[in-house]
């Protein structure tokens, strides 16, 4: 980069926009002046055009100028190069390209529907507009949630998901732990007499509500495990905006929840930081298939029904989070659970896909007795519905 230097004005017309916005994000502690001319000047140079870019486009995909403060403070923090600053950019604008595509083919639908359908196709545009607050609220409510755990109590595997995450956390006595996006706390639930002795262990989640259902959860077990010198820490934590104490954690502890995370690369950044030298970091995910088998089910039933989380888990599956996971960490073991599903319940299946996010409740307020009577049905003819699971833990190290 040369040394050349730009007045706020000259930055403002190359840049297309007003000095006032170029002195309204200098007063906001975004776009500081690289240096001053001898006469007082403020003065840029071709790394401020690079950082109002960066701030521009923000603005442009929605972020609100707090959030935008965070976004850019995290990517300094990460020194990340100009190369994986546009990688993030261009993600970003393909999700909302997808979003745009999709409220256009929505739109188009509605234009071309019968007076009585335009209702329920303008409810599906609502709720492709507010997708990702449905998951998020999905996954705050502990009710909704239990209806998603019921369904993997038919495994096939002899040792439940949370025995296996477990056994491979190998805790040692006096460790300091750390669990973020914690749920109900069903990781620790029924594992009190397992936990080694003067164990510190913070649970954190985003949801108050969800927090709280862990509180009690672990309450029955206060004076057993105070007895050993046990200790847990409560923690309301926003994976999004993760400010974490550097070198303090053995281990950290991710269980299904980084693909909700949208700011991936801050989030793992200061995971990485927080994680003593010799500490571990274990997070979990879905493949490609999973549940593939209940998908095409609804699908097939009603092509209507939202089902966001597919896309939304994609940005970190299986298949796609290793390389993501080596930008901050040496070493990535990736271990998959052997676990399928044979379901003979047709309440539970109708209950898991009655808590998908988006309009499934809304549409099976209407369609509800049909569904489940068809999966009755499928029942009554194969004995069981098989449905494949695909899902495993990364293992990583400095």
């Amino acid at each position: 980069m040369d040394d050349k230097y730009y007045t706020a004005g000259e930055i403002a017309r190359i840049a297309g926009v007003s000095l006032r916005t170029i002195r309204y994000y200098d007063a906001k502690g975004l776009l500081p002046p690289v240096s001053h001319s001898d006469t007082g000047y403020r003065l840029y140079d071709k790394g401020s055009l690079s950082l109002l870019q960066r701030i521009l486009m923000l603005k442009y995909l929605g972020f609100s100028l707090e959030e935008i403060q965070k976004l850019v403070a995290a990517q300094e923090a990460d020194d990340l190069d100009q190369e994986a600053i546009l990688d993030h950019q261009k993600k970003l604008l393909l999700e909302r390209r997808q979003q745009l595509e999709q409220l256009i083919s929505t739109i188009e639908l509605a234009q071309k529907s019968p007076r009585e359908d335009k209702w329920q196709i303008l409810v599906r545009c609502l709720n492709l507009l507010t997708s990702e607050e449905k998951v998020l609220e999905q996954y705050q409510n502990p009710d909704n949630l239990q209806h998603r755990i019921n369904i993997h109590t038919y495994s096939t595997s002899s040792q439940g998901w949370m025995d296996w995450v477990y056994e491979r956390l190998a805790l040692e006595p006096g460790e300091t732990v750390l669990e973020l996006g914690c749920g109900t706390g069903l990781l620790w639930m029924e594992r009190p007499h397992l936990l080694p002795e003067g164990l510190q262990l913070t649970l954190t989640d985003r949801s108050r509500e969800m927090l709280e259902q862990t509180r009690q959860n672990l309450a029955p077990y206060e004076s057993e495990l105070a007895s050993r010198g046990i200790r847990i820490t409560y923690r309301v934590l926003d994976a999004n905006a993760l400010e974490l104490p550097a070198a303090s954690y053995d281990r950290i502890i991710a269980n299904h929840m980084l693909y909700h995370v949208e700011r991936r690369e801050s989030c793992l950044a200061a995971i990485a930081r927080a994680l003593k030298p010799e500490g571990t970091f274990y997070c979990s995910t879905v493949g490609d298939s999973h549940m593939q088998e209940l998908h095409q089910l609804v699908t097939a039933f009603d092509p209507r029904i939202d089902m966001p989380f597919l896309s939304l888990t994609g940005g970190f599956h299986l298949e796609n989070a290793k390389p993501q996971l080596l930008r901050h960490f040496t070493r990535v073991e990736r271990q998959d659970q052997d676990n399928d599903l044979i379901v003979d319940d047709p309440q539970v299946i109708y209950d898991y896909i009655r808590s998908y996010p988006g309009n499934a409740s809304l549409i099976l307020e209407q369609r509800g007795r049909e569904l489940l009577s068809l999966i009755r049905d499928k029942l009554e003819q194969e004995g069981a519905m098989f449905i494949r699971k695909s899902t495993g833990i990364f293992i990583c190290r400095h």
